[in-house]
């Protein structure tokens, strides 16, 4: 398992948090930029404010993808784990790309969710896509080790094209993002029935049970079924809460696996 290092994640998140603060101060206006496909009026339920941050609550809420990721990619082995058998143990960068994407998460949301323009809009899906065609490519590596080659040039190909596609056709971005998802829980559903790992299940299970009730909420929220636009209890920025610890219960979830119980194919 991994323990979150004592210092330097904690002093990154508050130094990330007060600079996020101070900008929602400047004297900042987006009119000149193009605006995200949700403007002028369908941008989930916050009000939209003139300034620096123009849905604060949902804005801010993504400083828990932040800290979550900041934890990941501070943590440290506990002695005695069976690395070896591991691969986001055993190989740092792994650990390192899944911390350092749910980072990117929060920080293009929040820029989102500030400026709410097309490439914020660009950003935030961007980061959501980055963590997706990695759980895809680390579960397919679960069956088959891929180089490290192979496994970075699929990746790069991958987002690359996704980012293209982001630009050109920017109305399939929730599809896709759907897709991954499933793809992700397919595979993984997979694994445990061939080569039923010993892994902490309830993990896995309450990451699903998180991204459930976020997805629950943020359908709520963008229809409008459950919306105080004043508010400062926004059902989008449970969405990015709930999604920050579904990430990190992943994260746990993949440091949980120990030799396959049975490994026949």
């Amino acid at each position: 398992m991994w323990q979150p290092a004592p210092r330097w994640p904690w002093i990154a998140f508050a130094l990330i948090t007060l600079a996020a603060m101070v900008f929602g101060l400047a004297d900042i206006s987006w009119a000149g930029w193009r605006p995200a496909t949700c403007m002028p009026d369908d941008c989930f339920c916050e009000a939209v404010r003139p300034g620096a941050i123009a849905q604060p609550v949902n804005a801010y809420s993504n400083l828990a993808f932040v800290l979550v990721g900041l934890l990941i990619l501070g943590g440290r082995r506990s002695p005695g784990t069976n690395q070896g058998t591991n691969s986001m143990l055993s190989r740092p960068v792994y650990s390192r790309v899944f911390g350092a994407a749910t980072v990117l998460i929060g920080l293009g949301s929040l820029f989102y969710h500030a400026s709410l323009s097309f490439a914020g809009q660009w950003f935030d899906v961007m980061g959501m896509y980055l963590l997706a065609t990695f759980m895809v490519l680390y579960n397919l590596t679960r069956f088959k080790p891929l180089s490290g080659l192979v496994f970075a040039g699929a990746y790069a190909g991958i987002n690359i094209l996704l980012g293209i596609l982001l630009i050109v056709a920017p109305e399939v971005r929730r599809p896709v993002f759907a897709g991954s998802i499933l793809v992700i829980i397919a595979l993984e559903t997979w694994i445990i029935a061939r080569r039923r790992p010993q892994m902490r299940y309830s993990y896995f299970g309450a990451a699903l049970l998180s991204f459930a009730v976020a997805y629950g909420i943020w359908l709520l929220d963008n229809t409008g079924l459950v919306c105080t636009p004043e508010s400062v209890w926004q059902g989008h920025a449970l969405w990015h809460i709930l999604g920050a610890m579904a990430a990190g219960l992943i994260y746990a979830y993949y440091c949980s696996e120990q030799p396959a119980a049975r490994t026949d194919l």
